[in-house]
């Protein structure tokens, strides 16, 4: 992630701009997250699309936002805590996808301390592994894939990280013979 954010910083990262499907992305994501999840015992929901959607993105990059933030749902998460994620429409040209836990939840000042480096919001002494940068590097990824990133949260009750994408249109299929 250092790498990453270096790479971020001196412009030099380039991303690809392409449909990408939500459904293969986000069952790809689900395969690599869960056994974490069940290694906490934490349950998992992947929330079904009413329809296919394909988002404007760079397909790594966006599995790499992602897991990141699944995998900050499952860490920061309680034990028997439940991390679900969903996607809604926006607006009619976007899609929101929303990553919910039932962690501890984060204070007003706590948010907005949220995206800058090597913060880890009080949590250095704690269990928790990390280096405080996954969610600027996350952060900064959307941003330049045209995407906007947010949070919801209440102490006590848990975080709703959500990740605004442009939808487009599904890639055509070469006729085959």
């Amino acid at each position: 992630e250092i790498l990453d954010l270096a790479l971020i910083e001196s412009g030099k990262l380039t991303l690809s701009g392409e449909p990408v499907s939500l459904t293969e992305v986000l069952a790809e994501c689900r395969a690599m997250v869960e056994p974490q999840a069940q290694q906490r015992g934490i349950g998992m929901v992947f929330a079904r699309l009413e329809q296919p959607r394909c988002v404007k993105a760079d397909r790594t990059r966006l599995k790499q936002v992602l897991i990141n933030l699944l995998f900050n749902a499952i860490k920061y998460n309680q034990p028997g805590g439940h991390v679900t994620v969903e996607c809604t429409l926006a607006t009619p040209e976007t899609i929101r996808i929303s990553v919910r836990d039932t962690g501890p939840g984060l204070s007003a000042a706590q948010q907005a301390q949220l995206f800058q480096p090597f913060n880890r919001l009080g949590q250095e002494n704690g269990d928790v592994e990390g280096t405080g940068i996954g969610l600027v590097v996350t952060q900064r990824l959307v941003h330049l894939m045209g995407g906007e990133i947010g949070v919801d949260s209440t102490p006590g009750v848990g975080s709703v990280f959500w990740v605004q994408m442009a939808l487009t249109a599904a890639p055509l299929r070469a006729p085959t013979d």
